[in-house]
């Protein structure tokens, strides 16, 4: 496909620290062809000063109540109008100037997911490389590092019961049915701040459902490999708490 249509989308509440860097980030791509739509859940901050600012660079802005941040991203998934959609989150950067040319030029297929590389400031390291269907379950795809195709994202949302991991959800039910569809590119998308609220916080309802979702959607091997794993991590974490 050529010169397709990338939708960036940030999602931002009070987020006057770090937005502009997300902003400049987008607007300073060497690409040509960026929608970038920014969503505010009511920020109490100059937050909104700050959007305002870049206004005349910024496709579509909206400040208004959601019910979270996956609720403010599939409002961002029935705005784009992309050919592929990629969300950067407010305290987070795209990796360079080029990096959106970049990957477009290997956007060969219309229908394909194509996904590369985080860059975790705290850790220090690389995240995540390419997936399969026995680590998909362990470690999700960064949402940073993802583009989905409008085949995908016009028709699925993320699950709202998962506050903080919906998007870890949404791939492993994408991979279960699209594994084929999943391309890898050895590149640095972002770089990512691995201290933010999913970072540091546990999804309750993801941990009650996460062993289920992997039966359903991998199968009864990785099911089990991945209940095996749980189990074993758990038992470690025992054994360390009771030091």
């Amino acid at each position: 496909m050529q010169h397709p249509k990338i939708s960036i989308i940030t999602v931002v509440r009070n987020g006057e620290k770090d937005l502009e860097s997300a902003i400049k980030s987008v607007v300073n791509q060497t690409y040509d062809n960026i929608e970038y739509i920014i969503l505010d859940g009511l920020s109490t901050d100059s937050t909104l000063d700050i959007i305002r600012s870049y206004e005349d660079q910024i496709a579509l802005w909206k400040s208004e109540a959601d019910r979270g941040i996956f609720d403010a991203m599939n409002k961002g998934l029935d705005l784009a109008t992309g050919d592929w959609v990629y969300f950067l989150g407010c305290d987070d950067v795209l990796a360079s100037p080029t990096i959106i040319e970049e990957v477009v030029a290997e956007f060969t297929h219309a229908d394909v997911i194509y996904y590369g590389n985080t860059y975790l400031k705290k850790s220090n390291q690389i995240y995540t490389g390419k997936v399969s269907k026995w680590n998909i379950a362990l470690r999700n795809i960064s949402h940073q590092a993802i583009f989905y195709p409008k085949s995908v994202y016009k028709q699925k949302k993320y699950n709202l019961d998962y506050k903080l991991t919906a998007d870890h959800v949404y791939n492993l039910e994408l991979y279960s049915r699209l594994a084929g569809d999943f391309v890898y590119m050895p590149k640095l998308i972002s770089i990512y701040n691995d201290l933010g609220m999913s970072s540091v916080n546990v999804d309750q309802q993801h941990k009650k459902d996460i062993v289920g979702i992997v039966f359903d959607n991998l199968g009864g091997a990785v099911g089990t490999y991945y209940w095996f794993r749980v189990k074993l991590s758990n038992f470690k974490n025992s054994l360390k708490g009771g030091k």
